[in-house]
Parts: C-alpha cells; structure tokens; sequence
C-alpha cells in the first residue's frame, strides 16, 4: 500500500472544498482534495446556473433580479 503524506486532507471537491486547498496553499501548506466525483461535477457546479441567475453576476443573468 502506498502512503502519502500531507499537511491537510480536504473532503469534498466542491466550491468550499477548493476554497480551503487554495487558502491552505496560500499559507504554504500542502493539501490532497478527496472527492468521490470530479470537481466540475459536484453538487456547487450543479448550482452555479441558479447561484447566476438569483445574483445576476453573469452576462446570462443580465436583468435577473
């Protein structure tokens, strides 16, 4: 069995998950993100349409209120 070593495990690819393994290697520390599905498919991708529309904080949001 192979064993490797880190500073931090993050569980969960997701928006928070991501967030976390940059903040932890902006503060030089090494980070291994364990997710049971890729990132661009966790449950924060599948919002991000709806996160969108209810901010208008993107072109296809424009007039959403």
């Amino acid at each position: 069995m192979k064993v490797i070593y880190t500073d931090s495990l993050v569980i969960g690819g997701g928006l928070a998950g991501l967030r976390i393994a940059i903040a932890a290697k902006q503060r030089g520390y090494d980070s291994i993100i364990l997710s049971l599905m890729p990132a661009k498919r966790s449950h924060s991708a599948a919002a991000q349409g709806g996160m969108q529309a209810s901010l208008g904080a993107g072109i296809k949001g424009e007039g959403d209120d």
